[in-house]
Parts: C-alpha cells; sequence; structure tokens
C-alpha cells in the first residue's frame, strides 16, 4: 500500500468517525428536545388540573343536593385526571432516564471514538517512522554502491596519473626539502 493510499485511508476513517459523532450529537439534541416538551406539556397539564378540580369542589359545596349526581361524576373524572397526570409525570421520568441512558451511551460511544482516533494516530505515527526507517536503509544500500566506484574510480585516476607522471622527473625549482636531503 502505497504511502497516498495509505493517508487517504486514513483520512477517510478519520473522517467517518467525525460524521458518526455529529450525526450522534445532532440526535441526542432532538432527543433532549423532544423530552423537555413533553415534561412542559405535563407539568401545564397538571397546573391547569389543580384550579379545576378546586372550582369543582367548590360548586359541589354550594349545590350539593342539586349536582350530587354530576358531582360523584365530576370526582370518577377528577380521579382520572389525577391518574392521567400521575401517568404523564411518570411518562416524564422515564423519558429522563432513557435520556439519560442516550447520554451515557453517547459519552461511550465518544470515548470510544477519542481512542480509535488514538490508536490511528499512533499507526500513523508508526508508518511514519517506517516509512523513515525504509528511507535511511534505502539510501545506504544505494549509497554504499557509488561510493565504492568513487573509490575505484579515484584510484584509477591516481594510478594513470602516477603512470603518466613516470616519465617525467621535476625539475629543480620542484624539487622538495626531503628530495634534496636524499640527494
Amino acid at each position: 500500500m502505497s504511502e497516498e493510499t495509505f493517508r487517504i485511508v486514513v483520512t477517510v476513517g478519520v473522517a467517518m468517525v467525525a460524521l458518526s459523532a455529529i450525526a450522534m450529537a445532532i440526535a441526542v439534541t432532538g432527543m433532549f428536545r423532544a423530552i423537555a416538551r413533553i415534561q412542559s406539556k405535563s407539568d401545564r397539564l397538571f397546573d391547569r388540573m389543580e384550579p379545576i378540580l378546586a372550582t369543582v369542589r367548590k360548586i359541589a359545596d354550594e349545590n350539593a343536593p342539586k349536582v350530587s349526581a354530576i358531582a360523584t361524576n365530576a370526582e370518577a373524572v377528577a380521579a382520572n385526571a389525577k391518574e392521567i397526570s400521575v401517568d404523564a409525570k411518570e411518562m416524564s421520568h422515564v423519558a429522563r432516564e432513557q435520556a439519560y441512558r442516550f447520554a451515557i451511551v453517547g459519552d461511550d460511544i465518544a470515548h470510544r471514538t477519542r481512542a480509535q482516533a488514538a490508536k490511528m494516530d499512533a499507526l500513523v505515527d508508526e508508518a511514519v517512522v517506517q516509512v523513515h526507517v525504509a528511507g535511511v536503509q534505502v539510501k545506504k544500500a544505494v549509497m554504499s554502491p557509488v561510493r565504492e566506484a568513487s573509490g575505484v574510480a579515484a584510484g584509477i585516476k591516481a594510478a594513470v596519473t602516477t603512470y603518466a607522471a613516470a616519465n617525467r622527473r621535476p625539475g629543480m625549482e620542484k624539487i622538495t626539502q626531503d628530495e634534496e636531503m636524499f640527494i
């Protein structure tokens, strides 16, 4: 696998991880909004039911003989409304628990995503080091024969120069002090 292909694969992997993290954040945000709407509606319903119940009791107390049948029906309705409000409150509680679970799952996914990104980073670093080591080894493998060839060429040049200079003797002005003492 070439280095460019490897970089493309790593880039695609990191992009997929980032897109999944963004999608998860959008989903969790939408869920939190829906739960908040449900909770506010149930709270408003419960708040509206309390004054109604108070009014019904007042009417029943004032007009007890006339509306005794209506009062019994109203109490049944009130009981049902209370049960509905309790059920709505329980639903709100369950919705909060689900949101909490989704938040935990989201955190777990985020932690796993970070761990995978760290692994990818380590793999990229390791690949860079391996490419560098391979480059150094290739350089050594290529430069060793070049140095040897340069040495052979220098030896041949020195031999040719020595052979060509063997027939020429230096003049008196080019004789060194050691040569003078030798003579």
